[in-house]
Parts: structure tokens; C-alpha cells; sequence
């Protein structure tokens, strides 16, 4: 509602709405007087002050110090929940596929395929772009193996050594380098040998017999042959 006129309406049914005069009679006919209409209350004089706000801090017990990871406090319809993040690092950009990429990865599902272990070929193209993995997308066998062989730890999160030494042959492999002396001692036969058995959940000693297997098809020591 805007400003109360000055100028009083007729029929004066909604003095709300003015602020002028009224003006009465006593009789149909007699003499009229003005009525005016009481001052209005003066403005509130309250003065709100605006308040920094602050950013929320989950508190624990000075006698409980909390290292674990991040914490994020989530709104949900029946109240706050906490929810944990593992402070994961970003993954790793999806290697080109080019041909001898492809050929490494192809050698490693079929030795899985031969022996039948179809779902842990199955992980073999997320392994490979260091996409995550979760506890449903494995058996519980596959789990304990890829932990106990040293590429997943207990939060299923990507080991930093199998990161690093992985990146550095997907890279070769993709053409990006021909740094092999970030491979380490490790050759791409070894490799690919190793990871194998972990997939295999059988014992790292089988791994000089994979690795014949692989040489077979063409996974050499520091390439792929026939790759094209």
C-alpha cells in the first residue's frame, strides 16, 4: 500500500487509507465540522545490525583429536547428516587407446578369459584407466588379492606405487614418452605378469609363468610387438 492521501474519500468508510480531514455533521442538515485524524506513531528507531557469518566447524573432544578423512556435513529431510570423503587423489587423465595400448590390455583379458575369471576381466579396462573401483564391482577373493599384492589399500582407493609405475608405462604405450627410465626396474612383461597374478588371487610366484604366457603374445619387456 502506497502513501495515505491528504484528501479524504466520500463515502470516508476506510480512514486507513487517508490522512485528511473528515468532516461531520451532527444533522442531515445542520453545520459540519472537521475530524483530524490522530498523528501517526513515529518510525521505529530499532537499528538492525547485520552479523559476519561463519563457516560451520564439526567439533570433537580435546581429548579425542580426529586425523581421519575430510568430513562434509550434508541437509537431508530429516536432519543434518555427516558424511565421510576419502581425500582421494584426481584420477589420472584415460590414456589414448592407441594400438599397443589396446594390445596390452587385450593379452591381459584373454589370460584371464582362458582360465575362466571373467569378472576380474571384466575390471581389467577400469583398472587400466585408474577408474574407480568399489566393493560391489569385486568378489571378496579379488578384493583381498589386490590389496594383499599391493594395489588397492583398505579404502579400495589406488596405491601410489601402482599409480605411478602405471602411469609411466601407459604412457609409453601411448606414445606420450620414451622416458623408460621412469618404468624403473620394472619391465612391461613383469608388469603385466604381476598385476595378472593379483588378478588371478593366486601367489606372486606364478607370475614368471604368466609372464612366458604374455611374452607369447606379445607383451615384450619394454613394448608390444605387432601392435599396428
Amino acid at each position: 500500500m502506497g502513501y495515505p492521501s491528504r484528501a479524504s474519500e466520500f463515502p470516508n468508510d476506510n480512514a486507513s487509507i487517508s490522512s485528511g480531514a473528515r468532516w461531520l455533521s451532527e444533522q442531515p442538515i445542520g453545520a459540519v465540522a472537521p475530524e483530524l485524524p490522530p498523528e501517526p506513531a513515529p518510525a521505529s528507531s530499532t537499528v538492525h545490525e547485520l552479523v559476519a557469518s561463519e563457516r560451520f566447524v564439526l567439533g570433537f573432544d580435546d581429548d579425542e583429536p580426529y586425523d581421519g578423512p575430510p568430513l562434509e556435513l550434508h541437509l537431508g529431510a530429516s536432519g543434518p547428516v555427516v558424511v565421510v570423503r576419502s581425500a582421494e587423489r584426481a584420477p589420472e587423465p584415460e590414456p589414448d587407446a592407441t594400438p599397443a595400448f589396446r594390445h596390452f590390455e587385450n593379452a591381459l583379458t584373454r589370460a584371464l578369459m582362458a582360465r575362466s575369471a571373467t569378472r576380474a576381466a571384466a575390471v581389467v579396462p577400469r583398472l587400466l584407466r585408474l577408474q574407480s573401483l568399489t566393493p560391489d564391482s569385486l568378489s571378496p577373493e579379488l578384493a583381498a588379492s589386490l590389496k594383499s599384492h599391493g594395489y588397492l589399500d583398505e579404502n579400495f582407493r589406488y596405491s601410489a606405487k601402482f599409480r605411478d609405475l602405471w602411469a609411466a608405462w601407459s604412457a609409453v604405450l601411448s606414445g606420450s614418452s620414451n622416458d623408460l627410465s621412469a618404468c624403473g626396474s620394472t619391465t612391461l612383461d613383469t608388469f603385466g605378469a604381476q598385476l595378472l597374478a593379483a588378478l588371478l588371487t593366486v601367489p606372486g610366484g606364478r607370475a614368471e609363468e604368466l609372464r612366458r604366457e604374455l611374452r607369447r603374445d606379445g607383451i615384450a619387456a619394454f613394448g608390444v610387438l605387432e601392435a599396428a
